[in-house]
């Protein structure tokens, strides 16, 4: 018997991989779930929503991005808010505001409140019917606004998201990995939630959402607590689990695109992962504590594929810790270079697709100098399921960004 549970864990995260990426990959190709319904003739009002923190110069180009998007001049408006910025930031947003009076607000926080806080603030100031929240480094394709907005033609979809694509794709192995992670999520591992219409979390990079409908969830998202301790982290996932509970649809279209800077330095990118796994921990708990709610507004089957990967990622690095004492420690090894090999495996297929695929479904993005490399992309992937997991575990009370903290050796990021 034990035997026999010991193999199954075994090949848990084969099955995972399997299951995530390649049934996503299947039902894109065979239930059009790339491709939500769009009505192209609805044009409402637009207000893109821009928190700001330590961007510096680089928020000239996302306001550049968005200001050249394919939508009428007279429908959008940014607004921008900064959250106390340590660097000239703000700088930049009245200058900004000062070139486009009317099209562009500038605010700037009392005191740092973290970008929950921030999107609130500039949703009421906002007076558009849609708005899209993004983080400041967004760069936008031409073809964004109009690609989020045609998709809530369909009355019942509340939010949407579309494809991130990494801007410094072949800076480095963390840049690459990123890259890889990315096109796997966007173009195959969602796709199994998005052909339900009940995708788990929509990016805050790119997360378009009805107006009403965020002044509806503001105040949850801001004021939501982890036993009594503020979360700072996580507003785009939770967000979207709000809607998902009110009933509404939430959908991802590939065809919208836009641009972020990965993380180009490992403790940069093992902080980014850490903020996303507590989110991802904290969700998976919060959806377990209201389990009778969850299984009649959304049914088992969507609840099943939103808590899977976050329970098996658990599971799994519970059943290491405990293969030692158990099993051994050669079995305890040869279970790390099973996952270890599926990890890269699954990385150098996801890489050589990528070439191939990537210039299709986000026009303009850079393909992969060396493809191969994305073998060792997997070993990072190995190391956030198992190591990231059980550190989330133990920090769900810390609340620090980790990413766009100012240093003096921090490098700046550059766009295409």
């Amino acid at each position: 018997m034990l035997d026999s549970q010991y193999a199954l864990w075994h090949l848990l995260p084969i099955l995972l991989i399997v299951a995530i990426f390649g049934g996503g990959a299947f039902i894109r190709l065979t239930m059009k779930a790339a491709q939500p319904p769009r009505d192209y003739g609805y044009v409402p009002k637009v207000s893109v929503l821009l928190p700001v923190y330590n961007e510096g110069a680089h928020v000239q180009d996302t306001i550049a991005s968005i200001l050249a998007a394919d939508w009428p001049a007279q429908k959008l408006e940014i607004i921008a808010i900064d959250d106390c910025s340590a660097d000239d930031s703000y700088r930049y947003l009245l200058q900004a505001q000062a070139e486009h009076p009317g099209r562009i607000f500038a605010g700037r926080n009392a005191a740092n409140s973290g970008k929950h806080v921030t999107l609130a603030q500039a949703l009421h100031q906002s007076t558009g019917e849609i708005v899209i929240c993004i983080d400041s480094d967004c760069i936008f394709d031409r073809q964004v606004i109009r690609e989020l907005v045609a998709c809530f033609g369909d009355p019942r979809v509340g939010a949407v998201g579309g494809h991130v694509g990494i801007a410094n794709v072949n800076d480095n192995i963390f840049t690459l990995c990123q890259a890889l992670v990315y096109f796997m999520s966007f173009q195959a591992g969602k796709m199994m939630q998005n052909v339900q219409g009940s995708l788990f979390c929509i990016s805050g990079c790119l997360f378009a959402v009805r107006r009403g409908i965020f002044l509806e969830v503001e105040e949850e998202v801001r004021t939501r607590n982890w036993f009594g301790v503020k979360v700072r982290d996580g507003e785009d996932r939770y967000m979207t689990h709000a809607i998902l509970m009110r009933g509404w649809k939430t959908v991802l279209n590939p065809s919208a695109v836009c641009w972020t800077a990965a993380p180009a330095r490992l403790e940069q990118l093992f902080a980014q992962q850490l903020r996303w796994r507590r989110s991802g921990l904290r969700d998976l708990f919060w959806t377990l504590a209201r389990l009778p709610e969850h299984l009649r507004v959304l049914k088992a089957r969507a609840l099943l594929s939103a808590v899977l990967p976050e329970a098996a990622a658990v599971l799994w690095s519970l059943f290491l810790l405990t293969i030692i004492p158990v099993m051994g420690i050669g079995h305890a090894i040869e279970t790390v270079a099973l996952a270890f090999l599926t990890f890269s495996a699954a990385f150098i297929v996801a890489g050589l697709a990528y070439n191939r695929l990537i210039r299709h479904v986000a026009v303009g993005s850079e393909p992969i100098r060396t493809p191969l490399l994305a073998g060792l992309a997997g070993a990072w992937f190995f190391m956030d399921s198992l190591l990231i997991t059980l550190m989330a575990l133990l920090t769900f009370d810390v609340g620090v960004w980790g990413t766009r903290e100012i240093t003096p050796d921090t490098p700046s990021l550059s766009f295409p």
